[in-house]
């Protein structure tokens, strides 16, 4: 059984598409992420899987369970983090942390228990008797956390998890999400338009524009969907001359390379050629650079002119992938060094918040 399915899920607010026709599987046990710019469509499918919004059109299940007709069994099985979730301003942090454990049936016992775990882990525990309404916007967003996880919950649903805030909380929830994600065995269904952060931790993506689906896969098969290309990166001597098809960037000589393997060779005509090599790196396509290439278009190159040919190269002659070359058996491989939808502009035009629509009531988040 998959942790989330959805069947051409669409979500409207009046003329205006959010999400148009969604299909989308995630295997239980899997940290994935949906990424994309302000304005695609990704906190309305938090909601629509969490139960606080309905669809237009199509379906989804979570665990196996509709968030429309079985929301309470959902809330149950599943956390969810949205920025726009609150806790109880006239309670402390830990007396809220309580409520919310009572609510999912746990004992006084099993409550302290986790909520001590889950403060620790988050380092707010010095916190834990300060009314929420004083606690500053970091606190808050790990105290909203904490609160989604009170139950061990198999599944849980973020919305830009670091969103605004300083890399210390960004830090501390990344790490408690790599922990229940890895000891916990709890299915992590990221939303963020932080590639770098998603891409940190998760192994799968599906990449969302303007409401749509428009790849998804694990990071190597959207690198190879996209065209986007490994890159070799050498660091040589002042003296050396320029090696046949790369280009100079920041100080250091680059081209795009067909597959890792090409780097063995690379090196060994380098240093067979006599050229000062100090380093050589194999630069890896960041989730960033596969995304805007999958928005150019697809089979393009993220970053150019890399692999074309420098024109006020010193003369010389050098490898080129696809090329036989001599000798390679004996070739040795250096070692290098080694927010949210929300409110506000976007692709659409100003995006209209769920709560101002009359027409449907999002429910209370549990």
């Amino acid at each position: 059984m998959d942790a989330i399915a959805a069947y051409d899920l669409t979500k409207e607010y009046g003329e205006l598409t959010v999400l148009e026709g969604l299909n989308l599987q995630v295997p239980q046990g899997t940290a994935f992420a949906c990424v994309g710019e302000k304005g695609c469509g990704k906190t309305t499918l938090v909601r629509l899987l969490s139960g606080l919004a309905r669809p237009t059109a199509g379906e989804c299940t979570v665990m196996g369970l509709s968030p429309i007709y079985e929301p309470q069994k959902l809330h149950s099985v599943a956390g969810t983090v949205l920025d726009s979730a609150r806790l109880y301003t006239g309670m402390t942090l830990y007396e809220n942390l309580r409520f919310f454990a009572g609510l999912h049936g746990l004992d006084e016992n099993d409550a302290l228990e986790r909520s001590s775990f889950l403060l620790h882990k988050l380092d707010i525990w010095e916190a834990r008797d300060l009314l929420v309404e004083s606690l500053p916007t970091g606190v808050l967003r790990r105290a909203s956390l904490a609160r989604a996880l009170m139950h061990n919950p198999r599944i849980l649903l973020v919305d830009e998890p670091a969103g605004g805030l300083d890399q210390e909380t960004a830090s501390a929830i990344q790490e408690l999400l790599s922990c229940v994600a890895e000891e916990e065995g709890v299915t992590l269904f990221l939303c963020s338009s932080n590639m770098g952060y998603a891409q940190l931790l998760c192994q799968e993506f599906a990449i969302l524009h303007r409401g749509m689906l428009l790849a998804r896969g694990n990071l190597e098969s959207l690198r190879q969907g996209a065209g986007v290309g490994y890159r070799a990166q050498l660091r040589l001597g002042e003296t050396s001359p320029a090696p046949k098809g790369f280009v100079k960037v920041d100080g250091l000589w680059e081209r795009e390379i067909e597959s890792e393997a090409d780097m063995p060779k690379i090196i060994a005509q380098a240093v067979g050629e006599g050229l000062n090599l100090y380093e050589a790196r194999l630069l890896r396509p960041t989730l960033k650079e596969i995304y805007t290439a999958w928005l150019e278009g697809g089979r393009r190159k993220a970053v150019e002119p890399y692999g074309a040919e420098s024109q006020d190269q010193e003369e010389g002659e050098f490898w080129e992938p696809g090329e036989e070359f001599p000798g390679e058996d004996g070739a040795e491989l250096l070692q290098p060094d080694g927010q949210e939808d929300g409110p506000g502009e976007s692709d659409f035009g100003t995006e209209t918040v769920l709560e101002d629509l009359p027409e449907e009531d999002p429910g209370e988040e549990i």
